[in-house]
């Protein structure tokens, strides 16, 4: 199965008081949101990649149109959820891989693991999640904690659900952990991102993306 990657992109960020828009900051000289795209576009699973932008990111919307690396998909700016939505329905139906912006170690490898799982699980929607013990390790602080079986979880920004039924009130959904700092570092502070420079400085696998 090929699933269409989307990448939100049309958040405020304002938690990062930031002089540039959130997608837009650079982790080891590269913009976030075209580490992202660039995941996207390596991962065989995924067809065709998306940037869904907002009137709170113009200068991430143009960056992408710049590019002919994914299409950009316009949303009112409301909020993720609701933004996510409408973006979806403005797409039609498929299966889709949605990842925040905000996620600049985003591996291949952990897209084509969760889509395994997609296809594996045979549930509408999957959610991505990392042990909350990496976090702690990293020094990050999760602003959302779940409990899976006894044990606590941090939800990464990576979801894979099935677009038709977006627009039902309940889906189905499974779990699928990742134990990898390249899933769990979304950049909402100074403070994550001085984490997210540290690890890209010491990747190993290809520090340039």
């Amino acid at each position: 199965m090929k699933f269409i990657g989307l990448v939100m992109a049309g958040g405020r960020g304002s938690r990062l008081s930031a002089d540039v828009e959130k997608p837009m900051l650079s982790v080891g000289k590269m913009p976030m949101i075209m580490r992202v795209v660039s995941a996207l576009n390596r991962s065989p699973s995924i067809c065709k990649a998306y940037v869904a932008v907002s009137p709170h990111t113009p200068e991430t919307k143009r960056y992408v149109l710049s590019l002919a690396a994914a299409s950009v998909v316009d949303t009112p700016g409301f909020d993720y959820h609701d933004d996510m939505r409408y973006a979806i329905k403005k797409l039609g139906n498929g299966c889709f891989v949605v990842v925040s912006a905000d996620l600049p170690l985003l591996k291949p490898g952990t897209i084509e693991a969760a889509t395994a799982a997609y296809n594996a699980r045979g549930k509408p929607s999957l959610t991505v999640v990392s042990p909350l013990r990496l976090f702690e390790e990293l020094g990050l602080d999760p602003t959302w904690v779940l409990e899976i079986g006894g044990e606590k979880f941090v939800p990464c920004g990576i979801n894979i659900l099935d677009g038709a039924l977006i627009d039902e009130p309940y889906m189905e959904e499974s779990y699928f952990v990742v134990d990898d700092p390249s899933a769990c570092v979304n950049v909402n502070t100074m403070h994550d991102l001085s984490v997210a420079e540290r690890l890209i400085n010491n990747r190993t696998d290809n520090p340039s993306l």
